[in-house]
């Protein structure tokens, strides 16, 4: 049931679920922010645009921080001013961004964009979801009346739009948000019905025509096998020593060993290929379906999942609070403590559900992250010579696609000196 006013233990409570989720947040964007300025691989087409949504992300949770606190400093302080701000300008840039991730999306379907095409977009992308509203949030901080004084008051739970100006709500906030949500979702539904279809076509290809075979009814009897054989072995080598340069250097006795690799590489005859084991040869819908999902090559239905997930948490973020926002137009004059806990918890989490699509779409580069360091102790080992190394290259054709390399490797296991 509404209520005309919440209680100060309610206010209490609902700032502390705000701040537990601001700091969330700032936690998941932090590791967003650091990751990829830091580490190249995470620097993904996905993950651009998570990255530059981020600091949209920083801001607004730092007003979330701030809480009360620019309440309690009065409506024409700078932090209560500064807090409300900080609200009305980088709140709905996530929403944009996610936008901007839907338009990529139809661009790469619909018109056949690459990655580079769709880089160059970026700079085009900051300035529209960072700059439109800025735009009405810097107006509104010289805006003020006799009668309803400044734009930015009490809002409850921060400095923000003041009930005074409550139509300013809907016509600079949340009207802005749902038209770009709304467009959002038209793009989606407009990308799943042509990945539907392309699906359905590749169907009927792969399924209704039977499967392809070659020679002797075996598919893809036009292999061929190329053997690769590496073998280093270890010489004793005696540098040049008297110099200033190579004081450092060990005496001749101990001279550094340097290895030395051989590489031999033969193509086998067809009727000796038999003889040596090969990988089994992969049915031509499941090559499809390797590298085309529904007729969309992996990249961009990567893409395609990461920006979708990006949309549906703005859709948990803003609907909890949407909801709130019409029921307080609806019934005038009174508050609903259980929408105004929701939002107080969903609204700080944007950051954190980035922080999740960021990093459960680059599980490859976090995989890769980890194993870096280990790996580069490992392989700078001294000691390490005899090895032998056997690549065994078995590449498929057929007529009507792409050629598809298959790479085995099998190292034996290295001798070391005693």
């Amino acid at each position: 049931m509404g209520q005309t006013k919440l209680t100060d233990s309610q206010i209490h409570d609902l700032v502390i679920v705000e701040k537990f989720s601001a700091v969330l947040s700032l936690t998941g964007t932090t590791l967003i922010i650091t990751s990829f300025l830091s580490i190249k691989s995470f620097r993904k087409l996905s993950s651009t645009l998570i990255f530059y949504a981020s600091f949209s992300n920083v801001l607004s949770n730092v007003a979330h921080l701030v809480g009360v606190s620019g309440i309690h400093a009065g409506r024409n302080s700078v932090l209560c001013q500064g807090q409300g701000f900080l609200q009305q300008s980088f709140m709905p840039a996530d929403v944009l961004w996610s936008l901007a991730m839907a338009i990529n999306v139809y661009l790469a379907l619909f018109h056949h964009y690459d990655a580079a095409s769709l880089m160059k977009l970026n700079r085009i992308y900051l300035i529209v979801c960072y700059g439109l509203p800025f735009v009405p949030a810097f107006v509104c901080l010289f805006i003020s009346s006799k009668h309803r004084g400044k734009i930015y008051g009490d809002a409850t739970l921060w400095c923000w739009i003041s009930t005074e100006w409550g139509t300013l709500r809907i016509t600079t906030f949340y009207g802005p948000i749902w038209i770009a949500m709304l467009t959002t979702i038209i793009i989606y539904i407009l990308v799943g019905n042509m990945i539907f279809k392309k699906h359905r076509e590749l169907r009927s290809l792969s399924y209704g025509e039977g499967h392809l075979s070659g020679r002797n009814n075996q598919p893809f009897s036009g292999r061929k096998t190329t053997e690769v054989q590496i073998s280093s072995s270890t010489q004793q080598g005696r540098g040049h020593y008297g110099s200033s340069a190579n004081n450092n250097l060990p005496p001749p006795d101990t001279a550094a060993r340097i290895n030395q690799y051989s590489i031999t590489i033969s193509s086998l005859p067809p009727d000796q290929e038999s003889q040596h084991p090969r990988p089994s040869p992969i049915p031509q819908a499941a090559a499809d379906n390797r590298f085309r999902i529904g007729g969309v090559d992996n990249l961009t239905w990567a893409y395609t999942k990461c920006a979708a997930l990006f949309a549906a948490s703005l859709l948990i973020t803003w609907v909890p609070s949407s909801a709130n926002r019409v029921y307080s137009l609806v019934a005038v004059g009174t508050v609903s403590y259980p929408l105004a806990a929701l939002s107080a918890f969903v609204l700080p989490l944007q950051g954190f559900w980035n922080s999740i699509i960021y990093f459960t779409t680059s599980r490859a580069a976090c995989k890769e992250a980890w194993n870096s360091r280990p790996r580069m102790r490992r392989n700078s080992r001294p000691g390490m010579r005899g090895n032998k190394s056997h690549i065994r290259l078995s590449s498929v054709g057929s007529k009507h696609q792409g050629t598809e390399s298959m790479i085995e490797l099998s190292t034996n296991k290295p001798s070391r000196s005693s």
